[in-house]
């Protein structure tokens, strides 16, 4: 894994996780321990929540995901950057982000709450 490779669990491997957890893809940041370090993508721009929208040329053309889901959507990262329990043969390399992507969020990975996801939707 590289860092800024986006990841998606396998349909077949999601009843051994919980779907809260692994509903969303994640960039891959680093190896913490025996885990990894990501940011989850999402298109929801739902204010509660606070996440911070990418842009287009934050992504490497050519990939599953990449920018939004059509035209009317875009794509954002939660603020938070999460422990990821989760089996690397589980998972599909679904995206890249570009250059100008690892280095915006470089930029504000300090911003970002470090935390797992159980535990940051028990607080919201």
């Amino acid at each position: 894994m590289n860092k800024g490779e986006i990841y998606k669990l396998k349909n077949e491997f999601r009843k051994f996780y919980s779907p809260a957890c692994y509903n969303h893809p994640f960039v891959y940041w680093e190896d913490q321990h025996a885990d990894y370090t990501g940011i989850m993508l999402t298109t929801s721009n739902n204010p509660v929540f606070k996440n911070i929208e990418l842009k287009q040329e934050h992504f490497r053309i050519g990939f599953k995901i990449g920018f939004g889901k059509s035209l009317s959507t875009r794509s954002y990262i939660a603020p938070l950057y999460l422990l990821k329990d989760v089996k690397y043969e589980h998972l599909d390399k679904v995206g890249e982000l570009s250059n100008d992507g690892i280095t915006f969020i470089t930029n504000i990975l300090n911003t970002l709450e470090y935390t797992d996801w159980k535990t940051y939707m028990k607080l919201t």
